[in-house]
């Protein structure tokens, strides 16, 4: 139990994400009066934590103390802030957090207090200040206690990204199209899917409505002059769906936005779904980017975290996708899957190796809420934090090797080490849906159930959302109502710009 007193502010969250990333996934209770001298109090291994703000002047003081039963440790943070600067001061009581308790377990994370899923943008804002960029890991460093590797990381893709993405352009939008079957749920998965099997009966309703939602907006953004620079099926797995569905799904599609798009991209990620067949409906109706992911190449890990199938059927399914005229696979790879070690992950990589994809996207392995591994499954083979870091290291060298740069990145909360996950491109592979999708400068319109429609107002610099329903029965019910008040939220930012 991690118990957590606050003196002078209200800032428990940003104290609970500093604490979470070094005791896991604990059980914190804020607490109001002054326990520290009640010994009985730390009977049942609790850990007291206080922190507190004071003013001086000009000046604010975070101090910040840690005590349990055989030990105390106190640290102070200084900053020039003034009282009503709230983002600084949120920043001072991480700070002071962070930097307590990597003196208590003697431990520091590469993104140091930083907790927030799209770094890259931070440097984006500091480039389009026009802050020098050899004064960028410098700031990066000091402000969010990263260390200098993922700083010169964050350049090195924003550098990547910044022709893609600006000059941005209002007129062009990306479309996500959201698949929510699968062959059956992964254990490591928290992304709305739904066994195809169990699900038979939803999915020809789904699919009705997930088209009717497709053409009536489609014939909104056409008839206001909006582009779809980019579309994106993902999932779930789109191509569980049977050929003759997906057939139909990529003609509704294609008619809605014809062939004005610059990358389409579709997740065939689980061999057990890919057949001859459904790639030629998906080559022929104007897909040029797909997703096969094997996640590991390791049979032992494959059948552990319920994948239906082995990692022959993967290089089978990748070399059929190629023989047919795909010259743009990606793969997705994750790191730090049960019992997997450094030589699992070094197989992997060289099996990928003989594949020759033009893009492998590294995914550090997240223990999610709506995952079987947050039941506690399998907790104690998930490979040590350190060891993840090395293999994200490694991986890292290896891509480099097979002449891929990192053109994308995004983190998520309960990623193992703190760590992210990173695309890798050969150079004119890099998906542009994934920069753009990262980087917010675009409106995404989003179809399906879960789909979260992101319209971006740049000269306000803030973005409104409109979110489908989750549940795919529910979804098929209300789907009118879905359709309308996307309509309308689009129509009132018409109307405003």
């Amino acid at each position: 139990m991690i118990r957590i007193r606050l003196e002078n502010h209200e800032y428990f969250n940003e104290v609970s994400d500093i604490v979470r990333m070094y005791f896991g996934k604990c059980k914190i209770e804020r607490i109001e009066k002054a326990l520290e001298d009640n010994q009985s109090f730390f009977r049942d291994n609790s850990v007291l934590i206080i922190s507190r703000l004071n003013f001086d002047g000009e000046s604010c003081i975070c101090t910040t103390t840690y005590r349990e039963v055989q030990r105390q440790e106190e640290v102070a943070v200084k900053s020039n802030i003034r009282p009503y600067d709230i983002k600084a001061l949120k920043s001072l009581v991480k700070k002071s957090m962070y930097k307590l308790l990597s003196l208590v377990f003697d431990r520091e994370f590469p993104w140091g207090i930083l907790t927030g899923i799209r770094p890259v943008k931070i440097v984006h804002e500091m480039m389009s200040k026009g802050l020098p960029e050899e004064d960028i890991p410098d700031k990066l460093i000091k402000e969010y206690y990263m260390s200098e590797d993922r700083a010169r990381l964050l350049i090195e893709i924003a550098g990547i990204e910044r022709p893609f993405i600006y000059p941005y352009n209002s007129e062009t939008v990306s479309i996500y199209i959201g698949i929510p079957f699968c062959p059956s749920r992964c254990h490591y998965c928290s992304f709305t899917s739904n066994s195809i099997a169990a699900y038979n009966d939803y999915v020809e309703p789904y699919l009705e409505s997930l088209t009717k939602e497709l053409r009536r907006v489609s014939e909104y953004l056409n008839s206001e002059g909006y582009r779809a620079q980019t579309i994106y099926i993902g999932g779930g797995t789109p191509t569980s769906l049977n050929v003759n569905q997906l057939e139909r799904l990529m003609m509704c599609i294609k008619s809605c936005f014809g062939q004005q798009t610059i990358e389409f991209t579709c997740e065939a990620g689980r061999p057990d779904s890919i057949t001859q067949e459904k790639l030629k409906a998906l080559l022929k109706n104007g897909v040029g980017r797909i997703s096969i992911n094997p996640q590991t190449m390791n049979d032992d890990t494959l059948k552990r975290i319920g994948r239906a199938h082995n990692a022959v059927q993967i290089v089978e399914c990748f070399n059929l996708a190629r023989n047919l005229g795909f010259n743009n696979i990606n793969m997705d790879l994750i790191l730090g899957l049960p019992g997997e070690t450094m030589e699992h992950l070094a197989h992997t990589l060289r099996e990928i190796k003989k594949l020759d994809p033009e893009s492998v996207t590294v995914h550090t392995m997240a223990i999610k809420r709506a995952s079987l591994f947050n039941e506690g499954f399998m907790d104690k083979s998930i490979p040590e934090d350190e060891i993840v870091l090395r293999m994200m290291d490694y991986t890292k060298d290896f891509l480099k090797g097979l002449g891929m740069h990192p053109y994308y990145l995004y983190r998520q909360k309960h990623m193992l080490q703190n760590l992210e996950n990173i695309g890798f491109s050969k150079k004119g592979f890099e998906c542009l849906y994934n920069m753009q999708i990262m980087e917010e400068k675009q409106t995404n319109v989003a179809f399906g159930a879960d789909a979260v429609t992101k319209i971006v107002l740049n000269s306000e610099n803030r973005i409104e959302r409109q979110h489908n329903i989750k549940d795919v029965k529910l979804y098929i019910e209300n789907i009118d109502a879905m359709i309308s008040k996307k309509l309308d939220i689009l129509e009132q930012i018409r109307k405003v710009y």
